[in-house]
C-alpha cells in the first residue's frame, strides 16, 4: 500500500528559511572579520616593509634617511634627510627625496595609528625601556616621540645604523621610542618599537 505523498508546511517553510537565514548572517559576520583581519595584515606588513627599506636606504645610499608618521592624517613617508635636515620644517606637499610613502586605507575596518590609550603594557626586554605610556601633554600614547601640537614625528636611520628621533621624544636616555596602530574592525593593536643605538625594529602584536 502506498503511502501518501506529504507536502511541507507553510509553518516548516518558514523555520527553514529562518534558520538559513541566521546561518547566512552568522557565515557574513565570520566572512568580514576574517577580511578585515587580512586587510590589517596587509596594510600592517606593507608598513613594517617600508620602516625596514628606509634604514636599509640609509647605509646604501650613504645619506640620513627619516620614516615620518602624520598620526592626524594616517599616513607615512620614507625620504632622505640630509645633514641639517629637521621635522619643523617637513613638508607634505613637497617631501625632498621620497624613497617610500603611503595612507592608511579608509572605510569600514580601517587602520589607524592608535588606540588613543596606546599598548598598555610593558614591553619585554630588551625592548623593556621603551616607554608605552607618553609623558607628553596633551598625550599621545600611540606614539611616544610624536608632536602633540602637530601629531606628526619622525625616526632618523643613519648610514651606521644608528637612529634617533624628532618630533617631541620624552628626556632622558630611553632605549627607543614607539608607535602603535590599530585595527578598528576588531581592536586588534599592534606596536612597532624601534632602538636607538641600531635602529632595530620589533613588532609587538595584541
Amino acid at each position: 500500500m502506498r503511502r501518501p505523498v506529504r507536502g511541507v508546511t507553510v509553518l516548516e517553510l518558514m523555520v527553514a528559511v529562518s534558520i538559513f537565514a541566521v546561518m547566512a548572517a552568522m557565515s557574513m559576520t565570520a566572512y568580514e572579520q576574517l577580511t578585515a583581519r587580512a586587510d590589517f595584515s596587509s596594510v600592517l606588513a606593507n608598513l613594517v616593509t617600508s620602516i625596514r627599506l628606509t634604514r636599509s636606504e640609509a647605509a646604501g645610499r650613504g645619506v640620513a634617511t627619516a620614516f615620518i608618521v602624520d598620526t592626524r592624517n594616517n599616513r607615512w613617508w620614507g625620504i632622505e634627510a640630509p645633514s641639517g635636515w629637521n621635522l619643523g620644517a617637513f613638508d607634505p606637499s613637497n617631501p625632498g627625496v621620497v624613497i617610500v610613502s603611503d595612507t592608511f586605507p579608509t572605510g569600514t575596518g580601517k587602520t589607524i595609528f592608535g588606540p588613543g590609550a596606546g599598548y598598555g603594557s610593558a614591553l619585554s626586554a630588551p625592548f623593556a625601556t621603551v616607554p608605552v605610556i607618553s609623558s607628553q601633554n596633551p598625550a599621545l600614547p600611540f606614539c611616544s616621540f610624536c608632536n602633540p601640537a602637530t601629531g606628526m614625528g619622525a625616526v632618523i636611520f643613519q648610514p651606521n645604523g644608528a637612529a634617533s628621533f624628532a618630533g617631541s621624544p620624552p628626556p632622558g636616555t630611553a632605549l627607543g621610542q614607539q608607535f602603535t596602530v590599530q585595527s578598528t574592525a576588531d581592536g586588534r593593536t599592534v606596536l612597532l618599537a624601534v632602538i636607538a643605538r641600531t635602529g632595530i625594529m620589533e613588532v609587538f602584536d595584541r
